[in-house]
Parts: C-alpha cells; sequence; structure tokens
C-alpha cells in the first residue's frame, strides 16, 4: 500500500469522525436558563445576584457542551422584558415560543435568624429544576442550603440581607449548575440518544393505510415506541399518535417521506411545528366524463 492510498484512508476515517462529532452536536437539545421568582420569599430577578447565578448555570451548561441561549436575545421583540414575579407557567410558555427544547429554572432564598442582640445570621437557598419543553417531564431537580451564614447588624434593611445572601448564592450556584448539567449529560448520552416524544397526525389516511404505516415504524432509526393519542377524536381518515423516537425533526421528516414515497407508493404533505408532525394524503381529483352516445 502506497503513500497516497495510505493518506486517502486516513482522510476518510478523518471525515467520518468530523460528520460523527457535527451530527451529535446538532442533536444536542437547546437550552434557556430562567430565574424563578414568583414566590415572595425568593430574591427578585432584578437583583444583580440573579444575574451572577444565571451566568455560572450557563457556564455549567456550556462546558458540557450544550447550547445555551440568552432570553433576551430571543425575546426582546416579542416579550416583555424585565419583568419580576413570573409564574413557571409563564416561563415555560416562553420557551416554548422561542422553540427550546429544554428549560432549567431557578430560584434563590434569602433566609435570616437571630445571632445575639446586635447582629442576624443570613443563609441562602437555590433550588432549580429541568424541564422537557415537548413532553413535560421533569429531567431532575436539586435544592442545595449553605452551611455558612453572613452577619448583618441591626438595625438592617432588607437591601443588607440581599446583599448578604448574595455572597452565598454565587458559591452555591456553581455546585447546583454543575449537578444538573451533569444530569442533563447523562441523560443525552444515554444508549440511543435524548428521546423525544412526537405528536404524529395522519389526515386522509385509511384504515388500511394506518396499518400498513404502522408496520414501518419500528423500523426507523431511534424507534422506542408509539401509541394511539387517547385524547384525540381519531376517525376513519384522521389518526394521530404519540411517537417516541431519538430522532430530530429533519431526520423523522425525511423517515416519513421516504416511508410514503418509496415504500407505499403515496404523496404525503409533511407539516413540522416544534414537536407536532402532520402528515397529509394527497389524493388527486378524478376526472369523470359523462358517457355520450354518438350517432356518426
Amino acid at each position: 500500500m502506497n503513500r497516497k492510498h495510505i493518506s486517502l484512508i486516513l482522510l476518510c476515517i478523518f471525515c467520518v469522525f468530523s460528520i460523527s462529532d457535527r451530527v451529535i452536536a446538532a442533536d444536542l437539545p437547546r437550552i434557556m436558563i430562567f430565574g424563578e421568582d414568583e414566590a415572595r420569599d425568593t430574591i427578585k430577578r432584578s437583583s444583580p445576584v440573579f444575574k451572577d447565578v444565571l451566568e455560572f448555570f450557563s457556564n455549567e451548561f456550556k462546558n458540557e457542551g450544550f447550547d445555551v441561549k440568552d432570553e433576551t436575545a430571543l425575546t426582546h421583540e416579542t416579550h416583555i422584558q424585565g419583568k419580576n414575579r413570573r409564574s413557571d407557567a409563564e416561563l415555560i410558555q416562553i420557551g416554548k415560543d422561542v422553540g427550546m427544547d429544554v428549560i432549567c429554572m431557578f430560584s434563590i432564598y434569602s433566609n435570616i435568624k437571630p445571632h445575639n442582640n446586635n447582629s442576624m445570621k443570613v443563609t441562602a437557598t437555590i433550588k432549580a429544576r429541568i424541564l422537557e419543553i415537548s413532553s413535560g417531564s421533569k429531567l431532575d431537580s436539586y435544592s442545595l442550603d449553605s452551611p455558612h451564614y453572613e452577619l448583618i447588624q441591626k438595625p438592617y434593611s432588607k437591601y443588607d440581607i440581599v446583599k448578604a445572601a448574595a455572597k452565598i448564592a454565587k458559591v452555591l450556584a456553581r455546585d447546583v449548575g454543575s449537578y444538573l448539567a451533569s444530569s442533563l449529560s447523562n441523560y443525552v448520552d444515554q444508549k440511543g440518544g435524548q428521546l423525544m416524544e412526537w405528536n404524529l397526525t395522519f389526515e386522509g389516511f385509511t384504515f388500511d393505510d394506518i396499518m400498513r404505516i404502522e408496520d414501518y415504524f419500528s423500523t426507523f432509526p431511534g424507534y422506542d415506541s408509539h401509541r394511539i393519542k387517547k385524547n384525540a377524536m381519531n376517525t376513519s381518515s384522521h389518526h394521530e399518535y404519540i411517537y417516541i423516537s431519538s430522532v430530530d425533526s429533519a431526520k423523522l421528516q425525511r423517515y416519513l417521506y421516504k416511508m410514503l414515497t418509496k415504500k407505499l407508493n403515496m404523496e404525503p404533505r409533511i407539516y413540522i411545528s416544534n414537536n407536532t408532525v402532520r402528515v397529509v394524503k394527497v389524493i388527486k381529483a378524478k376526472q369523470r366524463r359523462k358517457s355520450q352516445v354518438n350517432d356518426w
């Protein structure tokens, strides 16, 4: 084997691994991190410590290779900015609006107790969780209380409490962020990749068509399971399924199109929005001509 052949083989191996890395990176979930401050005993997200904690969380997820999106960059034209005391429902909706796969929500609590006649002890707690947007699945959560405290002198203000709690929260943020980033990494890196729940709707297909389509579902790469969507209005020409797979939307669309056109000889129209896939069967209009008796 000459040097030219060896170089060609090495180049092919390099391309295979490079493509593999890019595919894996492309399939990683898009993440957005939110400060959740709806509870009155939490520190407001307008506080400087919130920005610091958010950056610690963001860095931990980025260190694991995840694509972390900035909330302001994606929502400044579509959502109200600088709003405090947002509910988790509002944060989840924002995540859906901007097409996130996973969101991380954290809250910072300050606690105060008497120390002596002249001072008070301030401690902090960070509670956080990660949620998969499409399925609503709670992937993990973590709460960490600080064993340490900061002293503030009497008389004290709300600002003094927040300032003392902020010093502790910055230390806790690294541990909480690292734990959740590692947890999400383990979930994504499991055998077969991250499982996604898709809502598949087939319109214009007969029962016979659907039975043939189901025979191919389990042969798709990344397939895990599927079932009829129970709360849907399934009819003779409208069929809805929950389809669980580790592939992304582009691959699922390609598999469906190939199955319908190449295997089943059907002409489909496929529409995808977030985790919803709508497949419409194209039925060509029949031309009917009135039979005529010619006397020629």
